[in-house]
């Protein structure tokens, strides 16, 4: 096997294009018989498609009219060299445009298109509504010229001193307004269009529309009046029928689950106690409900606390082994040592309120004395520094 075999054999082709291509013979000409390809032509196919024959018509007449000339050949021939135009203007308003030149070249005739173009602009016609020289020159949008044209015409109208014919509608008068320094502050303080909005109000009131609301309760029965008079609604009544919850629980298939328990009727009626609140024992209370039948006593084979503590007197547990209600005899003395006992010079202390302890070294019961007894060694100590200091 071969190697070419692996090859690709597909052969890659051109884009195929719809364009027609026309030689020289084929193409479209403008009128000076120049031909026209790509852009050009497309600008040219734009521009006759928007061409008005009326319009054209218009102006030439309304040019004749003022100049008092005939026009010879198409509009584009008889202004392509600017001398028509600079006398149109001059019409208007002699002096406006400068004389122009007669000379058959090029670069001259589209001064004298320039300078019509000047004369425009100053008796007030619209920079918007100007042309390119070359659109005249070369004939490449002949429809932008006749535009210009027309509104010259209106134009005229409003210059000063010319009575002669015009084109087109009258342009309006201006006209200016002064309001006095009163209505200037009612209008400042007016709310303003984007403040009421589209219904016309500086609040909220007209946004709903309600002339096309749809009666929801219009064909509902039984329900007139309601709301109107402060009663309840249908809504606030329910389907039960009231204005309260009465009657909003179904009792009708409630069990009676005490139906068939014998010895209740009448319980908890009249006030009186339930069966429940009775309890097993059979009383509203507690009484009854400890069983003390078989209660044990720990104490009956106890002897001589017979009648203890069922008259008020001490038991035998609150008297405890010493045989008193108090603490009275609950400490053997008999084995004390007299600490004291030895000690001489304490007869009677205590007895009469003071104690040894209490009368300490100085021999009183109070602070008295301590005070002298200071102050006399503070003399002795200045004394002794007096005599130091004479040394």
């Amino acid at each position: 096997m071969t190697d070419h075999h692996f090859m690709s054999t597909r052969v890659p082709t051109k884009p195929v294009s719809n364009a027609v291509h026309a030689g020289y013979d084929g193409a479209a000409k403008r009128e000076d018989g120049i031909p026209l390809y790509g852009m050009d032509k497309e600008l040219a196919d734009k521009a006759a498609a928007k061409f008005d024959p009326k319009m054209e018509r218009e102006a030439r007449e309304w040019i004749e009219a003022v100049t008092g000339e005939a026009l010879e050949g198409t509009l584009q021939e008889a202004l392509k060299s600017g001398v028509v135009l600079c006398a149109l203007v001059n019409a208007l308003k002699p002096g406006v445009c400068k004389k122009p030149s007669t000379m058959k070249m090029a670069f001259q005739q589209m001064e004298n298109i320039a300078k019509y173009l000047e004369a425009c602009s100053a008796l007030g016609v619209p920079k918007h509504d100007l042309f390119q020289t070359v659109s005249l020159y070369e004939n490449q949008d002949m429809m932008a010229v006749i535009t210009n044209i027309h509104s010259l015409g209106r134009v005229s109208g409003k210059v000063p001193g010319y009575g002669g014919p015009t084109l087109g509608a009258k342009l309006a008068d201006k006209s200016v307004r002064h309001f006095d320094e009163e209505t200037l502050r009612k209008g400042r303080a007016e709310q303003t269009f984007l403040g009421k909005g589209s219904h016309g109000n500086a609040s909220q009131a007209g946004t709903v529309d309600t002339s096309r609301n749809i009666g929801k309760m219009d064909k509902v029965r039984g329900i007139d009046g309601l709301g109107t008079d402060a009663s309840v609604t249908a809504v606030g009544m329910g389907s039960h029928g009231h204005a309260s919850q009465a009657g909003t629980v179904d009792t009708s298939r409630n069990i009676g689950k005490v139906d068939h328990v014998k010895g209740i009727d009448g319980l908890g009626t009249d006030a009186s106690v339930t069966a429940v609140g009775m309890g097993s024992h059979g009383h509203a209370s507690q009484a009854g409900t400890f069983d003390t039948s078989k209660n044990i006593s720990k104490v009956d084979h106890v002897k001589g606390i017979d009648g203890l503590g069922g008259d008020g007197t001490t038991t035998a547990v609150g008297m405890g082994s010493h045989g008193h209600a108090s603490q009275a005899g609950t400490f053997d003395t008999s084995k004390n040592i007299d600490r004291t006992t030895n000690i001489k010079g304490i007869d009677g202390l205590g007895t009469d309120g003071i104690s040894q302890i209490n009368l300490g070294s100085h021999g009183h019961a109070t602070q008295e004395g301590m005070g002298k007894m200071h102050g006399t060694r503070e003399i002795v100590h200045q004394t002794v520094g007096g005599a130091a200091a004479a040394a």
